[in-house]
């Protein structure tokens, strides 16, 4: 194998990596945020729930 392909696979490997590492971080943080909108909308279902047992007669 020639110099030339070694470096070029070489690189295209540290670019893949980087382009894993990159998404990896986009998709902690999206699922980060998905949990954190999943916890409000149970508190905002828990408080409709409790409102709506205290309006029924």
């Amino acid at each position: 194998m020639s110099k030339h392909k070694k470096v070029t696979k070489h690189t295209t490997a540290q670019i893949q990596a980087r382009h894993d590492k990159d998404e990896l971080k986009q998709l902690k943080q999206e699922n980060k945020m998905l949990r954190i909108e999943n916890e409000f909308l149970k508190k905002l279902d828990a408080l409709d729930h409790e409102k709506s047992a205290h309006e029924k007669p």
